[in-house]
């Protein structure tokens, strides 16, 4: 499915949600790699702390999204809970935003620059990776 197409189907769910902030959508679907076995991977910011509804409202979406792509094949990452800077990062730079509360994108996303460049500044002078900035 395209992304445009996709977009288009899960916008009405993510409007829904006010707690839904930013939606992005990563992996093989938007590498242009996904084939039939392929799943659909979504991260998403939302404006809730407490970790129990943040699960609730996971669920409540992954079967909304499941039901609407007709596929149980859905990873859904919450930014807010993701530890590993790394994945943060490629998730904002190779993802795709598909759904955007205003202004969330400029709150979050500098917010994940900077964790990552401390992080990835922190690997080089311990000599943990051969990368440099």
């Amino acid at each position: 499915m395209k992304r445009k197409d996709l977009r288009k189907k899960l916008l009405p769910v993510f409007r829904k949600h006010p707690e839904v902030k930013l939606v992005y959508l990563f992996g093989s679907q938007v590498k242009a790699k996904s084939g039939p076995l392929s799943d659909y991977d979504f991260a998403l910011y939302l404006g809730e702390k407490d970790k129990r509804k943040i699960f609730e409202i996971k669920l409540q979406l992954l079967s909304e999204i499941g039901q609407i792509l007709q596929s149980d094949k859905i990873d859904l990452v919450i930014l807010n809970t993701v530890e590993a800077p790394e994945l943060k990062y490629n998730i904002i730079k190779e993802g795709k935003l598909i759904f955007e509360r205003e202004p969330y994108k400029i709150l979050v996303e500098p917010r994940i620059l900077n964790e990552y460049f401390d992080f990835h500044i922190l690997l080089v002078r311990n000599k943990l990776t051969k990368a440099r900035i």
